[in-house]
């Protein structure tokens, strides 16, 4: 089957530019979203560096979990939408 999208080299620079951002974007969004559920939770701002001082392997480990998997999963169904709807995305 053919892609429409390749039909001009135009469409197609903007149809893979929009399939690299957009799971790049969603990722930053949920994961701004979920810092702040996080520190509304714990009363503290999620660790970004577990080696500074008060930071507790527990707090670091939750963080850690919590950000990679909802990256993650924005991150897939991201691409999973983008590429039911023919654009590109990354491999």
């Amino acid at each position: 089957m053919r892609n429409p999208i390749k039909s001009t080299s135009g469409n197609w620079l903007v149809a893979s530019l929009i399939g690299l951002a957009v799971p790049a974007l969603v990722d930053r969004v949920v994961r701004r979203a979920a810092g702040k559920g996080f520190t509304a939770w714990t009363g503290t701002p999620p660790p970004r560096n577990p080696a500074t001082i008060g930071v507790s392997w527990g707090q670091a480990l939750a963080w850690t979990a919590v950000a990679g998997a909802l990256g993650g999963i924005s991150r897939m169904a991201s691409r999973k939408l983008l590429a039911e709807h023919g654009l590109p995305t990354e491999k």
